[in-house]
């Protein structure tokens, strides 16, 4: 039998792998399609959660299961994105938990507030899951972000392209030659609300298609696996 060590690694290798090549399961421009009408990360977050479903139960059997929306008992309306669980033998309690996962996506490539707010908001759910729900205490903790690019900025189709009312000088674009830097300066701003730092992946800018005429790309950003000493109280 697999130690949780074990698990929580290939797990991690292969949330890493999943999202690296979040394109696939979706048509062609499918997924460009979906992201240039509004957020898309409900869109991935179930894609994500059906590869992730299938690999899991093929590599260590039907008592590992990932649940969407998931809430731990005692915990009222408080959920979890996604959550990687362990069943007993029987499929009729759950054993322990693997992974605690949350996901937020921005639709342009801008700094702001928000997404730091509901980083800080998802780690300490987690923590506190994990801290109170005894099935939780040995779970890693996710977060994942999801910068939606453009190739330039939106001339037509604005009136069906969301967001393109905010795409002010202040917005980055593929084609802008600091596209890279700005995703990765703005994305160390997370380490502010962590323990010690731990963001320093260089962005990935991952091609989905196209849509009413403009390329679009998502950078994956995944926070993690965090413990409760690697969240601020």
């Amino acid at each position: 039998m697999n130690s949780i060590e074990d698990i929580q690694k290939s797990f991690k290798d292969l949330l890493h792998s999943l999202l690296n090549s979040l394109n696939e399961g979706f048509d062609v421009n499918e997924l460009a399609y979906l992201s240039s009408q509004g957020k898309n990360e409900l869109q991935i977050r179930d894609k994500i959660a059906w590869r992730l479903h299938n690999e899991i139960t093929e590599k260590l059997g039907n008592q590992y299961i990932v649940c969407r929306e998931w809430s731990p008992k005692g915990f009222g309306r408080a959920k979890v994105d996604l959550a990687v669980l362990e069943l007993d033998a029987s499929c009729t309690q759950i054993v322990r938990t693997i992974a605690l996962i949350e996901f937020k996506a921005q639709s342009i490539v801008k700094k702001e507030k928000w997404y730091l707010a509901e980083f800080e908001h998802d780690i300490k759910k987690m923590k506190e899951i994990t801290e109170k729900c005894s099935v939780c205490r040995d779970a890693d903790m996710y977060f994942v972000f999801l910068e939606t690019g453009q190739e330039k900025k939106v001339n037509n189709y604005k009136p069906i392209i969301a967001y393109s009312q905010y795409q002010t000088s202040k917005v980055k674009f593929k084609k802008d030659a600091d596209y890279i830097s700005s995703i990765h300066s703005y994305w160390m701003d997370f380490n502010k609300l962590l323990a010690s730092p731990i963001v320093e992946e260089t962005p990935k800018i991952i091609y989905i298609g196209e849509a009413y005429g403009y390329k679009q790309y998502i950078s994956p950003l995944i926070i993690g696996p965090l413990k409760k000493t690697d969240i601020k109280s």
